[in-house]
């Protein structure tokens, strides 16, 4: 018969085999200023996986993986990487936010390389976004928008953190916005709802998608007419929000600044070929078809590549390209995407940018719903519909009461939307093109504000009715005769 002392000793290995097995594979969650992690045996590449879903940029040496094994909870975030990387040269980056809370640290890049030797370092593939819906709102997966108090103390809001194990992703200082990040499997309508309540919490929202304005290729291959180089510029110039820029040498001169949102810390390039598509409509280099017998004005464009590869952007992320684009002088910005639902946050965001004098313009969108999409159904944005070469409303374009102007929409462009060269028609050419009549009527009247080129453009347009069709007989149309008027 076994002894009461064995079977205490089975009973404990027991135990103890039971809880180690419960014991979580990995678990990396970072809250607040903090760093809490469960890791048996596991490659450090997974580890630093984790970190990158919440926000942190890595590159390691391939060659370095060791197995980690770390049980730590609420460590400051600087001790628990020195903890994790014990056996390991590494360097961390630091990012300084600023905003009604004071400066808040966040951590923002781990580099891992064998001792004294950087050259091995290859970036780790940022994770995709994950997308979700709440409250029927396309959004990114737990992550949400917030405007605190003007009063709140750093203690107070590192409490709310904690106590929603949220942390601080980014912020837009010039609108007092934060965008944090919800730890896995958080309810995210139901945090929403608990902070709209708290005292020291002005606005939260989820963080919304846009989607990008597909143009539709009409089939005819080839360039009719050339695009021409742009010349050295200056005056007004016009920022474009879209899915970025591939430089090249017919509009280097045109090119004021860009900056590719999806990841500052690098070139702005164009996957989907849209981007750069608007570059040659909105900097002059290319007219729409019907707009032929106009010279076509060079116009200073800033690019931005607020689009993934896959035509989606945050609202968050539209919203720092705008502040960018306002602080770099631009006075029209020209967006080319959208959504169903409307966002507080993004209507302030118009609202800062119409107040530093900038004039936003905002293609209607592809689908003849007769629904609002925003941001162009917002009152202070310039909604454009497409037009036919012909001066008729396309019938794909969508229509609306906040629709303000139509314009030409069908061009022949020297870049492909995701393919070749060719002939596409759209909103977005539509937007582009407004944007750089109402940027050269800035240029020939510097002492005119938005509103005036605004109301100009529509008494002109009313002046100089075009001879179309009777659908939608209330929308102010483009034609070569009213935009000559306009620019004289």
């Amino acid at each position: 018969m076994r002894s009461w002392r064995s079977i205490q000793k089975s009973f404990t290995w027991l135990w103890l085999g039971l809880t180690i097995s419960s014991l979580p594979a990995l678990e990396v969650r970072m809250a607040a200023d903090t760093l809490s992690i469960q890791a048996d045996k596991t490659p450090l590449s997974e580890i630093l996986s984790q970190l990158q879903d919440a926000g942190v940029r890595v590159a390691m040496d391939d060659r370095i993986n060791p197995l980690i094994t770390a049980h730590f909870t609420d460590r400051e975030i600087g001790e628990g990487i020195k903890r994790l990387l014990a056996d390991c040269d590494y360097a961390l980056s630091w990012q300084t936010l600023d905003g009604p809370a004071g400066k808040i640290k966040r951590l923002s890049e781990v580099l891992v390389y064998k001792p004294g030797d950087r050259r091995q370092l290859i970036p780790r593939p940022t994770p995709s976004a994950t997308v979700a819906q709440t409250n029927s709102i396309l959004c990114l997966k737990n992550e949400i928008l917030i405007r605190l108090r003007a009063d709140i103390t750093g203690e107070q809001f590192r409490a709310l953190l904690m106590k929603n194990r949220a942390m601080v992703l980014d912020g837009i200082p010039a609108l007092g916005i934060y965008r944090l990040l919800l730890p896995p499997g958080a309810n995210l309508a139901e945090t929403l709802n608990s902070l709209k309540k708290d005292p020291l919490v002005l606005k939260t929202e989820p963080n919304q998608i846009y989607r990008s304005i597909t143009p539709i290729n009409t089939g005819e291959e080839g360039l009719k007419n050339s695009p021409r180089t742009v010349s050295a510029l200056e005056g007004p110039s016009i920022a474009i929000l879209d899915s970025g820029f591939t430089p090249n040498t017919l509009l280097a001169n045109a090119v004021v600044t860009t900056l590719d949102a999806t990841n500052p810390q690098q070139a702005i390039s164009d996957p989907l070929g849209h981007g750069t598509q608007m570059a040659f409509i909105a900097a002059g280099a290319v007219n729409p078809t019907g707009m032929d017998s106009l010279s076509p004005a060079s116009v200073p464009i800033i690019p931005i590549r607020t689009m993934d590869d896959q035509g989606m952007t945050s609202g968050f992320s539209l919203m720092q390209s705008m502040v960018f684009s306002v602080e770099h002088g631009a006075k029209v910005i020209s967006m080319s995407w959208g959504s169903d639902t409307d966002s507080g946050f993004f209507d302030d965001a118009v609202a800062y940018a119409q107040k530093q004098g900038v004039i936003l313009v905002a293609a209607a969108g592809n689908e003849p719903i007769g629904k609002p999409f925003y941001p162009a159904a917002l009152p202070d944005v310039i909604a454009v519909a497409t037009l036919t070469p012909d001066g008729n409303i396309w019938n794909q374009s969508n229509y609306g009461s906040f629709i303000k102007f139509a314009a030409p929409g069908f061009a022949t462009l020297p870049v492909g939307y995701k393919g070749p060269p060719g002939q596409y028609a759209g909103s977005s050419i539509a937007a582009a093109y407004t944007a750089n009549v109402i940027a050269q009527y800035l240029a020939s009247h510097p002492k005119a504000d938005g509103p005036e080129a605004i109301r100009a453009l529509t008494q002109t347009l009313q002046s100089t009715p075009p001879a179309a069709d009777t659908i939608h007989p209330e929308i102010p149309r483009f034609n070569a005769a009213a935009i000559r008027l306009y620019l004289k």
